[in-house]
Parts: structure tokens; C-alpha cells; sequence
């Protein structure tokens, strides 16, 4: 009898045991579930697509439109009266372009504006002006007269901004609401703010 009473406790108290336990990862599961239900979902920004060779670049005060197909370049050289050259990315900071009434050379991009050709002929980006996209959407304008800026903020319900042209690729802007920034073209297509932020075309 006492051998039976003593395997019954023992039955309890394990079937007290188990229940608790049970008990205890159903209280933790509600809790988990709770906060994960009162946790506001974080809306995350859309990255921007920051090109480094597309957009128009500038030697000797001509134009030259490059487009980008995936790692394919397509450069334009009618301003200087020379057929339309074709080429490929080596790398994120290199370029082979052929230009069929000359040769095949490397171009080095600097993420900075300029293009370092293997030629010792260095193109630029220089123009700042035109309707530029923040994470995904058309907003920003910039008026460009000589080295003096205007950044029209309308679209965010924000005061124009003014500035001016400090090197060929770089810029100082004060928005009033804000702050002063110093703005980059990393290329003619994508310009990199001081305070981490990118505009692309």
C-alpha cells in the first residue's frame, strides 16, 4: 500500500509537472504573439538605382550621351561628328569601350564625376539641372545658370533651395528649412547628398 501511494504522488506530481510546464509555453507563446501583433510595421525607403556611367558627359565643353543596357554601354559621339561607340562594364569603377575610327580603351570612374580614360582624356559630368527622382519619385527640379543653383522643393511642400557650382562636380546648397548640404555627382544620372541621401535620373 505504501509503495502504491508513493507511485501515485509521484504520478501527481509529474502530471502537476507537465501541466505547468504546458501552462508555461502557452503564457509565452500568447505573450510572443502579442508583441510581435503591438510591433508597427517599419516602412522601409526604396533604394535608388545610382548609375555610375549613365547620363551626359563633357569634354572640351561637348556633350556625350551614354546609355547603360546591364553591363552595356552605348556611347554617342555625334557632337564630335564621330560614329556611335559600343562597349561593356569591367568592373563597377571600370569601363572597355570601342570607338570604331580609333581604338578600344579603359575608362576609370572615379564615383566623383569624371571618367579617366587610358588615353590621359578625362570626360566630366558638370550639369547639375533637370528633374531629378528621390527613393523612386520624380520631385526635385534644379535650375542651373552658370555656377548659381536653384532647387525647386515644391513637390514636398518645402521652399526653394539656392546654391552654387564649387568644382565641376560638386555643390553647396542651403535649404532654408534645413540645413546647408554639399551635393556630388557621383555621375551626370546620380547625385549624392552630404546627409546620405541620393537623387537619380
Amino acid at each position: 500500500m505504501k509503495i502504491y501511494q508513493a507511485i501515485c504522488g509521484v504520478g501527481a506530481l509529474i502530471a502537476v509537472g507537465f501541466i505547468s510546464t504546458a501552462q508555461t509555453k502557452a503564457a509565452d507563446f500568447q505573450g510572443r504573439f502579442r508583441k510581435a501583433e503591438a510591433t508597427p510595421t517599419v516602412k522601409i525607403a526604396r533604394a535608388s538605382t545610382c548609375s555610375l556611367i549613365k547620363g551626359t558627359w563633357y569634354h572640351n565643353g561637348k556633350g556625350i550621351p551614354v546609355d547603360q543596357y546591364g553591363d552595356r554601354i552605348r556611347v554617342n559621339m555625334s557632337a564630335f561628328r564621330r560614329p556611335t561607340a559600343t562597349g561593356r562594364m569591367l568592373s563597377p569603377t571600370q569601363i572597355e569601350v570601342k570607338f570604331p575610327d580609333d581604338a578600344t580603351f579603359i575608362g576609370t570612374l572615379d564615383g566623383r564625376g569624371k571618367i579617366n580614360w587610358n588615353n590621359n582624356t578625362t570626360w566630366q559630368a558638370t550639369r547639375f539641372a533637370g528633374s531629378w527622382q528621390y527613393e523612386g519619385k520624380w520631385g526635385p527640379r534644379i535650375t542651373q545658370l552658370g555656377d548659381n543653383l536653384s532647387v525647386d522643393m515644391s513637390r514636398y511642400s518645402r521652399p526653394t533651395a539656392t546654391g552654387n557650382v564649387t568644382t565641376p562636380s560638386t555643390a553647396s546648397i542651403q535649404f532654408p528649412d534645413d540645413a546647408t548640404h554639399t551635393a556630388t555627382l557621383v555621375s551626370p544620372s546620380c547625385v549624392q547628398w552630404s546627409n546620405g541621401t541620393t537623387w537619380t535620373k
